[in-house]
Protein backbone atom coordinates (compact mmCIF):
# COMPACT_ATOMS: atom_id res chain seq x y z
CA UNK A 1 0.00 0.00 0.00
CA UNK A 2 1.28 3.60 -0.98
CA UNK A 3 2.29 5.24 2.13
CA UNK A 4 0.44 8.78 3.41
CA UNK A 5 2.24 11.25 1.57
CA UNK A 6 3.88 13.54 3.54
CA UNK A 7 4.43 11.67 6.33
CA UNK A 8 7.74 12.78 6.82
CA UNK A 9 7.58 15.93 6.75
CA UNK A 10 8.67 18.14 9.90
CA UNK A 11 5.44 20.34 9.54
CA UNK A 12 3.52 16.92 10.83
CA UNK A 13 5.78 16.49 14.39
CA UNK A 14 4.25 19.35 15.71
CA UNK A 15 0.63 17.82 15.14
CA UNK A 16 -1.19 15.90 17.35
CA UNK A 17 -3.12 12.49 15.55
CA UNK A 18 -6.33 13.88 15.22
CA UNK A 19 -5.06 17.91 14.15
CA UNK A 20 -2.76 15.37 11.28
CA UNK A 21 -6.09 13.64 9.79
CA UNK A 22 -7.81 16.69 10.20
CA UNK A 23 -4.70 18.38 8.38
CA UNK A 24 -4.91 15.60 5.86
CA UNK A 25 -8.31 15.78 5.05
CA UNK A 26 -8.03 19.20 3.55
CA UNK A 27 -4.96 18.25 1.36
CA UNK A 28 -5.40 18.02 -2.42
CA UNK A 29 -2.84 16.60 -4.33
CA UNK A 30 -1.45 18.73 -7.37
CA UNK A 31 1.41 17.84 -10.13
CA UNK A 32 3.85 20.09 -11.63
CA UNK A 33 6.45 19.73 -14.51
CA UNK A 34 10.05 21.08 -14.45
CA UNK A 35 10.15 24.88 -14.93
CA UNK A 36 6.36 25.58 -13.79
CA UNK A 37 6.04 28.41 -11.17
CA UNK A 38 4.18 27.31 -8.52
CA UNK A 39 4.15 30.52 -6.68
CA UNK A 40 4.73 34.04 -7.97
CA UNK A 41 6.73 36.35 -5.81
CA UNK A 42 4.15 39.10 -5.24
CA UNK A 43 1.15 37.13 -6.36
CA UNK A 44 -2.22 36.99 -3.79
CA UNK A 45 -0.81 33.22 -1.87
CA UNK A 46 -4.20 31.50 -0.54
CA UNK A 47 -2.78 28.11 -0.34
CA UNK A 48 0.36 26.44 0.87
CA UNK A 49 2.12 22.93 -0.31
CA UNK A 50 3.57 20.24 0.98
CA UNK A 51 6.11 18.78 -1.63
CA UNK A 52 5.65 14.55 -1.58
CA UNK A 53 7.88 14.00 -4.93
CA UNK A 54 10.83 16.12 -6.65
CA UNK A 55 12.44 19.88 -5.99
CA UNK A 56 11.17 23.11 -5.86
CA UNK A 57 13.56 26.08 -6.00
CA UNK A 58 12.85 29.40 -4.18
CA UNK A 59 13.99 32.49 -5.71
CA UNK A 60 13.73 36.02 -4.66
CA UNK A 61 13.96 39.43 -6.34
CA UNK A 62 17.66 41.70 -4.40
CA UNK A 63 16.33 45.65 -4.53
CA UNK A 64 19.02 45.27 -7.69
CA UNK A 65 16.18 43.44 -9.93
CA UNK A 66 18.71 40.32 -9.72
CA UNK A 67 16.78 36.62 -9.05
CA UNK A 68 18.60 35.16 -5.82
CA UNK A 69 17.87 31.67 -4.98
CA UNK A 70 16.92 31.37 -1.58
CA UNK A 71 16.30 27.95 -0.95
CA UNK A 72 15.72 24.72 -2.34
CA UNK A 73 13.31 22.02 -1.06
CA UNK A 74 12.75 18.31 -1.09
CA UNK A 75 10.08 15.18 -0.49
CA UNK A 76 8.67 16.46 3.00
CA UNK A 77 9.27 20.01 3.06
CA UNK A 78 6.94 23.03 2.82
CA UNK A 79 6.09 26.26 1.50
CA UNK A 80 3.63 28.89 0.74
CA UNK A 81 2.63 28.95 4.32
CA UNK A 82 3.80 32.63 5.02
CA UNK A 83 1.08 33.99 2.83
CA UNK A 84 -2.15 31.79 3.91
CA UNK A 85 -0.98 33.53 7.64
CA UNK A 86 -0.66 36.17 7.05
CA UNK A 87 -2.46 37.20 4.02
CA UNK A 88 0.14 38.90 2.07
CA UNK A 89 1.50 38.54 -1.20
CA UNK A 90 3.75 35.90 -1.78
CA UNK A 91 7.39 36.38 -0.70
CA UNK A 92 9.47 34.35 -3.17
CA UNK A 93 9.03 32.22 -6.82
CA UNK A 94 8.76 29.08 -6.39
CA UNK A 95 9.35 26.98 -9.59
CA UNK A 96 9.86 23.21 -9.98
CA UNK A 97 12.91 21.82 -10.50
CA UNK A 98 12.06 18.70 -11.52
CA UNK A 99 8.26 16.90 -12.07
CA UNK A 100 6.84 17.47 -8.94
CA UNK A 101 4.10 16.30 -6.92
CA UNK A 102 2.65 18.50 -4.07
CA UNK A 103 -0.18 18.50 -1.10
CA UNK A 104 -1.99 21.69 -1.22
CA UNK A 105 -4.08 23.44 1.73
CA UNK A 106 -5.74 26.07 0.66
CA UNK A 107 -6.49 28.91 3.51
CA UNK A 108 -10.74 27.99 3.40
CA UNK A 109 -9.16 24.45 4.32
CA UNK A 110 -6.80 25.58 6.93
CA UNK A 111 -9.24 28.23 8.59
CA UNK A 112 -11.90 24.72 9.37
CA UNK A 113 -8.97 22.94 10.76
CA UNK A 114 -7.70 25.54 12.98
CA UNK A 115 -11.25 26.27 14.10
CA UNK A 116 -10.87 22.85 15.69
CA UNK A 117 -7.61 22.93 16.07
CA UNK A 118 -5.78 26.07 16.87
CA UNK A 119 -2.25 24.91 17.49
CA UNK A 120 -2.35 23.92 13.89
CA UNK A 121 -1.58 27.66 13.08
CA UNK A 122 0.82 28.40 16.05
CA UNK A 123 2.78 25.27 14.51
CA UNK A 124 2.75 26.88 11.59
CA UNK A 125 3.35 30.10 12.65
CA UNK A 126 6.59 28.83 14.40
CA UNK A 127 8.01 27.47 11.03
CA UNK A 128 6.62 30.83 9.60
CA UNK A 129 9.26 32.64 11.37
CA UNK A 130 12.09 30.65 10.77
CA UNK A 131 11.82 30.89 7.22
CA UNK A 132 11.16 34.58 7.79
CA UNK A 133 15.18 34.19 9.16
CA UNK A 134 16.61 32.27 6.74
CA UNK A 135 15.60 34.96 3.66
CA UNK A 136 16.75 37.56 5.64
CA UNK A 137 19.75 35.75 6.04
CA UNK A 138 20.46 35.32 2.60
CA UNK A 139 19.52 38.76 1.38
CA UNK A 140 22.41 39.78 3.77
CA UNK A 141 24.94 37.50 2.57
CA UNK A 142 23.95 38.94 -0.98
CA UNK A 143 25.02 41.87 -0.28
CA UNK A 144 28.44 41.68 0.67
Amino acid sequence: APKAPGLSTPLFDGFSPDELVAVMRGLELVSFETGDVIVAEGAPGDSMFILTSGRVKAWVKTPKGKALKVQEFNEGDFFGEISVLTGKPRTATLTAAEPCDCLELNRASLDEITQTHPNVREVLKKFQKERALSTVQAIMADKN
